[in-house]
């Protein structure tokens, strides 16, 4: 994976950070579109996301294929976020609507597939070497990578020696979530993986959250 040192925001993100009111609606259009995609209903207005998470999702595309990485980049790119510094705190509206446009354009499958390259593709905590203790640690991660006053969370509630359920409630696509719980499972796991989703309500049919059954046996 390629780390970049700088960030550039393209001509209509300028002209709404500085406030520049010359086709306005224009501007409104380009924006990334990520109202009514997403179920969780918590404010995205100062949502933001620390460069090493969209740095990891092209990485976890390029994984799946060299294409799919490209694409990844250019919606990314689309959207305003041409390059990627791994400190630097950016709109989090910009990788959601990535995300939503590749689960759009190339269906859940391929989306879950994203989610579960990503663990391969960033750093655990040295003491992390069991499947529930990882599970539990998703939420730890969510928030240090993640900033504002309605971002959600992840829960993990462990209900036998190999097995749990994931509560998540975010707006990131629930595909890539699933995929997310089952590549962190994975990891730390020489066993089988299932991740099933379970619950009264998904997001994807506009559900506040989502909850997983997830066992490693």
């Amino acid at each position: 994976m390629t780390t970049v040192s700088t960030v550039l925001i393209t001509g209509s993100w300028l002209k709404r950070l500085v406030g520049s009111d010359d086709d306005d609606a224009q501007a409104d259009e380009q924006l990334p579109p990520t109202a009514g995609r997403i179920g969780f209903e918590g404010t995205l207005e100062d949502a933001e996301v620390i460069g090493r998470s969209p740095q990891s999702y092209v990485a976890a595309g390029e994984s799946i294929s060299p294409f799919v990485g490209k694409q990844v980049t250019h919606k990314l790119t689309e959207y305003g976020l041409e390059e990627i510094e791994a400190d630097e705190w950016y709109s989090l509206a910009i990788p959601l609507a990535m995300l939503y446009d590749m689960r759009d354009e190339y269906g859940e499958t391929r989306m879950r597939n994203m989610g579960q390259n990503v663990p391969e593709h960033v750093e655990f905590p040295p003491d992390l070497t069991e499947p529930a203790n990882a599970l539990h640690g998703i939420n730890q991660a969510y928030t240090q990578n993640h900033r504002g006053s309605e971002i959600g969370f992840y829960e993990f509630q462990q209900e036998g020696e190999n097995e749990g359920v994931m509560t998540c409630e975010t707006p990131y696509p629930c595909e890539f979530d699933k995929g997310l719980i089952k590549g962190v499972a994975k990891k730390f796991s020489d066993s089988y993986v299932t991740v099933e989703e379970i619950g009264d309500q998904c997001r994807s049919d506009g559900g506040q959250r989502c909850e997983y059954h997830v066992d490693w046996i």
